[in-house]
């Protein structure tokens, strides 16, 4: 699928792809296909076909937090913040605990200049956040920056000496 895309064959590699979402019944490794191949479109340039690609999935599973997500995730990368925001937020509802779904999330909103919402959604992704995951605290370091560029009076939240103690105390590797 990907080969035909990227060798400029793009209506082939597109049509092999909306077969393999047809398939019936979906073979076991199908979500991962599908949700790499909506990142390698997005990768290539290609929103429009991403977002076609996880709303044909999400015909077949309405409920699949891969594809709630990667919609989400390919509207934010083609500056469709607005249109993301009930994507991003059924996948936080669907995922409340998932480090990169809040993320996602606060940053939308963060882009949006809705800096209120979005500070609490990227603290707590920042919390959840796996060891040298740094993305999150990264975007809320850069949310704070726009709000403060914005004029928006931040909110009492993490300091910036919380924030460099926070990140401190998560690159430290696990003791074995």
């Amino acid at each position: 699928i990907c080969y035909e895309y990227g060798r400029g064959r793009k209506r082939q590699g597109m049509d092999l792809l909306f077969q393999l979402i047809e398939l019936s019944p979906p073979p076991p490794d199908w979500v991962e296909i599908v949700d790499k191949a909506g990142s390698f479109l997005v990768d290539f340039g290609a929103h429009d076909n991403a977002c076609r690609i996880y709303q044909a999935a999400l015909k077949v599973r309405p409920d699949e937090l891969e594809f709630i997500i990667g919609l989400g995730w390919v509207l934010c990368r083609a500056g469709q913040q607005a249109e993301a925001l009930p994507w991003l937020k059924k996948a936080v509802a669907k995922a409340p605990d998932e480090s990169s779904v809040l993320n996602d999330y606060g940053w939308a909103l963060a882009e949006l200049g809705r800096f209120e919402e979005a500070e609490p959604a990227l603290e707590k992704a920042v919390q959840l956040a796996p060891p040298g995951d740094e993305l999150p605290l990264n975007n809320l370091a850069r949310m704070r920056r726009l709000r403060q560029q914005s004029g928006h009076k931040p909110k009492a939240g993490i300091s910036s000496d919380e924030l460099a103690l926070s990140q401190a105390i998560r690159s430290r590797k696990p003791k074995s």
